[in-house]
């Protein structure tokens, strides 16, 4: 048998940037993970904000949130909480998933729009089908406890398949307590979540068809870096989708619908503070997509097309659990995004290949009248109310890149980008100052802003990949321009706390650079080295204060063994002080840190694993910088104090194939 094949770099996907990356989703590092968002901690280029265990906000070289496109199964999902307590990787448990890959920055237009942050693409697993006459039958479970929280859960998949036929389902469950760190508990971080899932498919002639739907939901999930907790959020889905292989191409089709059911409160799992309001506040997110492309291979040339729709509609209230007052947050606010894309990829010689994509995505959004508000905040309401609401917005990508392989050891590729992203309706439409900040958590209130403008990023990035047989490095510098960011700028108006109100504006300009970079060496077949590296810094120009809640820089390394079935690693994950901070919202600096990790595994007879490993070895307390601000009282640190990072983790886990 002979097989023949491009030679690409360890990592790297077809047709996408060379810094795109795969990320290891076997069981065991499903395992590790407490949810999906985690499984990119290893990924240069890549961060995770988080106000909770449960909220793992995706950022990549500095841009996160709503600028980062998060393709979960095809599907954009827009969080119901306004302070993204539960963004789209939320759910998706890290036992369900069958590929997860991150293009940070600079992505193929053909991937989406309305991102310049870049992309992160998680799949829910193919259908599986039998390769003769005979039923397949096929499954798994797996479980682990954690030390640090008293943490445990179980996951199982299984399914049938025929030639022609599939079916199958996965489930996850979970369950934590506050997590210890070294001095105490962190109070108001425990969580419950489960995650259930049906596949079934069906192959014809003309390629396969799919039919899936699932739940997620989740119970009494701490915040304390939010002013409310996730009490109960229930999310549901449903679609449909066709792979197919023609004549003319290789067509793709998804159709699919999302609904988001959310509630937080700020008295169920912390103490309420003398003198404050109980307060609760339901939210519900529907999202509609429609995703169609075409992929035509012409010799030399392959040539992309694609059109899609994705519609949003959105409303949030806050209510006063003693009087019953309510007030709206957004009132029957919509989204609708509309985008057509064309992409030429061309391999001019075993050395040159480029890549020329343009896209365009038209963004309406609207919002109702607000019919229910405090006293207080009745000139915000008749001032809103008076204003349009109904907005356009017409975006123009364009990505260019060319990757030159001069010889079987190094390539190198240069991407240029202009890439846009349309004010959400978070941005757009909050009407009077409230602390609804898309997980800011900076403990300001934020007003919106109606006539706001798309921001527009300049990118460029160099990558070069040196690699052999035992080894590879590469690194990726990069530089982005945003002009009209969108931040909070303060007002002289002030809250009740005395601080100044936030509003949403477009800055003239903000700027973004750094460097990603990975490294790996084989001393030979037992023994390895490998090691990440990522750094950025954001200025925003207009006065040259430091972008907010920005990664310091970061990296790992680790020493890897492998005889056998037995496979064992130590890594240190090392971060230094965070000292760029932004004084607009009071940002405090942190210190760095260095934490050593130890796990070991064994597989038996290729069925069953086992892994035994301990996370922050030394016990060393730590704060992350994305972690955020304590606001629980009662707690094993003072509110207003940084959150501490984990304490000493023992965990283990066990997964069985079959």
């Amino acid at each position: 048998m002979v097989v023949t094949a491009t030679n690409e770099p360890a990592g790297a996907l077809p047709g996408e940037p060379l810094a795109a990356r795969r990320v290891d989703l076997s069981p065991a590092a499903a395992g590790r993970a407490p949810d999906a968002a985690a499984l990119l901690k290893e990924t240069p280029g890549a961060a995770i904000i988080r106000n909770g265990p449960q909220t793992g906000i995706v950022q990549l070289r500095g841009l996160s949130g709503d600028r980062v496109k998060v393709a979960l199964d095809g599907m954009t999902i827009t969080p119901a909480c306004p302070n993204h307590m539960d963004p789209p990787l939320h759910y998706a448990a890290p036992s369900g998933l069958g590929k997860l890959s991150v293009v940070a920055g600079i992505s193929p237009v053909s991937l989406g729009g309305d991102n310049p942050g870049g992309t992160v693409i998680a799949e829910l697993p193919s259908p599986r089908f039998a390769t003769n006459q005979q039923t397949l039958g096929f499954g798994g479970i797996g479980g682990f406890y954690r030390s640090v929280n008293d943490g445990y859960g179980f996951n199982g998949e299984g399914g049938v398949a025929g030639q022609r036929w599939s079916a199958a389902y996965h489930g996850a469950w979970q369950r934590a307590n506050d997590t210890r760190f070294p001095g105490g508990w962190l109070r108001d971080t425990g969580f419950e979540t489960q995650e259930h899932g049906m596949l079934a498919g069906l192959k014809t002639s003309s390629g396969v068809w799919s039919v899936d739907a699932g739940l997620v939901r989740t119970r009494d999930a701490g915040t304390p870096a939010l002013p409310m907790d996730m009490i109960e959020d229930d999310g549901y889905r449903v679609g449909l989708r066709h792979l197919g292989e023609y004549e003319f191409g290789a067509v793709q089709g998804r159709f699919y619908y999302h609904t988001i059911d959310h509630l937080m409160d700020n008295f169920s799992l912390r103490p309420v503070p003398a003198g404050a309001m109980r307060m609760f506040a339901p939210a519900a997110s529907d999202d509609y997509g429609l995703e169609l492309g075409l992929s035509a291979p012409r010799g030399e040339h392959t040539f992309r097309a694609g059109s899609g729709f994705h519609l949003n509609r959105f409303e949030a209230y806050q209510q006063n659990a003693m009087t019953g007052a309510r007030q709206d947050i957004l009132n029957d606010a919509s989204r609708a995004r509309i985008g057509t894309y064309a992409e030429w990829q061309a391999d001019w010689s075993d050395c040159w290949t480029t890549v020329l994509g343009l896209r365009n995505d038209t963004v309406l959004s609207d919002a109702g009248s607000i019919g229910r508000f405090n006293p207080p905040s009745a000139a915000d309401a008749a001032f809103f109310n008076a204003r349009r609401h109904d907005y356009r917005e017409v975006n123009f990508d364009l990505v260019a890149t060319a990757r030159l392989t001069p010889n079987d050891w190094s390539t190198y590729e240069l991407g240029l980008a202009r890439k846009c992203r349309a004010p959400s309706l978070l941005e757009r439409y909050l009407w009077t100052p409230l602390s609804s900040s898309a997980g800011q958590a900076d403990g300001r209130t934020y007003l919106g802003k109606l006539d706001l403008d798309s921001e527009t990023s300049y990118q460029i990035a160099f990558t070069a990949d040196w690699h052999g047989k035992k080894w590879q490095f590469q690194a990726t510098p990069f530089y982005n321009w945003v002009d009209g960011y969108i931040q909070g700028v303060p007002l002289a108006r002030l809250d009740t706390a005395g601080l100044r109100v936030l509003q949403f504006q477009n800055l003239g300009r903000a700027d973004l650079y750094g460097v990603d970079a990975l490294a790996r060496y084989a001393f030979d077949e037992h023994w390895a080295v490998r090691g990440t590296l990522s750094y950025v810094r954001g200025i925003n120009r207009d006065n040259h204060d430091a972008l907010y809640r920005l990664a310091p820089l970061r990296g790992l390394l680790s020493l890897d063994y492998r005889l056998g079935a037995w496979e064992s690693s130590f890594g240190v994950e090392m971060a230094s002080r965070q000292r760029k901070v932004a004084a607009y919202n009071g940002e405090s600096p942190t210190a760095g840190y260095a934490l050593m990790h130890l796990r070991a595994g064994y597989t038996f007879r290729r069925k069953l694993q086992v892994e035994v490993g301990v996370e922050n070895l030394a016990n060393h307390r730590y704060a992350d910088h994305l972690g955020g601000v304590n606001r629980v009282l009662d707690s094993g640190v003072a509110a207003g104090q940084r959150l501490p990072g984990a304490g000493r983790n023992v965990y283990l886990q066990a997964n069985l194939q079959f």
